[in-house]
């Protein structure tokens, strides 16, 4: 007889270990990446990103000055120079390369004014998802 999975320790224990070395954060990232940049040798890709974390940190992001420059636009339909806090919130989950960093959205924008210029969603996407535009 076997234990159901949500009562089973040795399951508890792995996720435990996983979540306590942000494991799933790191293949979501690496699988991101991936999708994103569509290496033809995947193998040797991993192990530059593995290097890169390594040496940069773990919550590198995968995205530059123009990604974030065309998000804000996508954003920003009016041509204001300002986009909403939804808006703004929207924009950072599109580029968060993570479960974990969508999660920490809802907690950094509590302070955010109602309008986000450029400079400051910029500023946003360093804090929270470390990119830095």
């Amino acid at each position: 007889m076997s234990l159901p999975v949500e009562n089973n320790p040795f399951k508890q224990e792995a996720d435990d270990y996983l979540r306590k070395h942000h494991i799933l954060e790191l293949f979501e990232d690496l699988c991101t990446s991936i999708c994103y940049k569509q290496p033809d040798n995947i193998e040797e890709f991993i192990v530059e990103q593995l290097k890169i974390k390594k040496s940069q940190g773990n919550l590198t992001g995968i995205f530059g000055e123009d990604e974030i420059k065309n998000v804000f636009n996508l954003m920003d339909l009016q041509n204001s120079g300002k986009i909403s806090k939804e808006k703004c919130k929207e924009a950072l989950a599109s580029l968060a390369s993570s479960e974990f960093q969508v999660s920490k959205l809802d907690e950094h924008l509590k302070s955010v004014p109602a309008k986000v210029d450029y400079a400051q969603f910029k500023e946003l996407c360093d804090k929270i998802l470390s990119i830095k535009g």
